[in-house]
This record gives C-alpha cells, structure tokens and sequence, in this order.
C-alpha cells in the first residue's frame, strides 16, 4: 500500500517538488527539510533568498511623495522670510568686514598633504574605509539565517499565527509566505464545490442562469461559515 501510494504522488507532483520544497521550508514546523540531502536544502535556501530579496521592491523617498505640497505649503514663509535673510546677510558681511579692520586674520588654509600620492589619488584611496551598505540580499540573507537558527514550531501549532507574530522579525521572507503558504494542500474542497455544482444543475433546474448558480454555489459553501 505504501509503495502504491508513493507511485501515485511521485506522478503527481514530479513537476511541483519545488514549489512544496519552498513551501515546506518556509513553514516553522518543517523548515528543517529532513527528507533532503544537504545540498537539496542548500538549494531551496538559496532559492528562497533570492527571490525574497527581488520581492521587495525600491521604495520610494519619503521627501518627494509630498515635495509638491510641501512647496506650496511654505512658498509664502519663504517669501517671507526672503527679505530677513538679505537684511542679515547684510549685517553678517558687515560684522566681517569690522572685524577684518581691526587687526582680525582670516582663517589659515588647509596644510597640503605630505604625500603627493594622497593628493592625486584624493579620499577615495585613502582614510577610513566606508561602512558597508547592506544590500536586500545579503538582508534576505541574514533574515534566512536567523529563521532557521529559530526552533522549530511544534506539528500542532498554527504556522499562520506563528508567521503573523514574527512577520516584523523577518519581512522579506513574511513577503515569501503569504505567496507559498496560502496554497491549498489538497484539492477536496475544489472537488466538493464540483459535486455541489451537479446536485444543482439538474434537468429539472436548466433554465439557471450561469450568475445564479454562482450565487447558489457561493450561499452553499459560505451561508454556514457566516
């Protein structure tokens, strides 16, 4: 009976294992992938990242959504203020200009660097090296670290609830689940919705219109849930 039956799902899902493998890595219960090698899982990881990191999209700055508005809002305080500005430049130049009277220097120049090297290379050979940009796939890549460092969700716990309480630890691979796990594991329910449907259509009823056996179909599964 075993082996009848792993014939039978081999046929059904020889052309879906990736899709189940991504779905059954991004479920907390079973993201350990036991029944994959180690270079399987290493692949579906792989995978998960990248397209967790091409999920999310540049964002837009937050300045120019109301750059307009924001304009417009303070085009009469700018006018304003225009007239303030001139009058205190007027006094700062001024103030400058006493100052430079009464015996004041101006202030000394910057030294020139002691290697002619560093001035012709510039800063961007030299100094500090800059701090390190994280890009979305090395965060797709830390968030998938840490998921997996979590431990496993227990086999009667809701990964759904799970996923809804951490969605803010990992947001990129939250991107990932509410596109996998929302798949259906089976396809009864399809089928009960086709019985259903030929219980309706008889030869006695063949007169429905196609919208009406819609909202017959639709009261049937949901008017109980409601």
């Amino acid at each position: 009976m075993k082996a009848a039956m792993a014939g039978d799902l081999q046929k059904r899902y020889i052309d879906l294992k990736a899709t189940l493998h991504a779905c059954s890595a991004m479920d907390p219960r079973f993201k350990s992938l036991p029944f994959l090698t180690e270079n399987e899982r290493q692949e579906v990881y792989d995978g998960l990242i990248v397209e967790a990191a091409r999920s999310m999209q540049p964002s837009e700055s937050l300045w120019s959504v109301d750059e307009e508005g924001t304009a417009n809002a303070h085009a009469d305080d700018e006018g304003m203020a225009s007239k303030e500005d001139e009058d205190a430049v007027d006094e700062g130049e001024q103030f400058m200009e006493g100052e430079s009277s009464q015996g004041q220097h101006p202030p000394p120049r910057n030294p020139r660097p002691s290697c002619p090297l560093a001035a012709l290379l510039g800063e961007r050979y030299g100094g500090a090296a800059r701090p390190k940009t994280n890009t979305q796939q090395d965060e797709a890549q830390e968030q998938m670290t840490r998921y997996k460092e979590a431990d496993l969700l227990e086999v009667k716990e809701d990964p759904l609830v799970w996923w809804k309480e951490h969605q803010y630890q990992y947001p990129l691979l939250s991107r990932l689940v509410k596109r996998y796990l929302c798949v259906p594991g089976t396809s009864v329910s399809s089928e009960r919705v086709f019985s259903t449907g030929g219980d309706i259509i008889t030869a006695q009823r063949s007169a429905l219109l196609p919208e009406h056996v819609d909202q017959i179909l639709f009261l049937n599964k949901n008017l109980k849930t409601m």
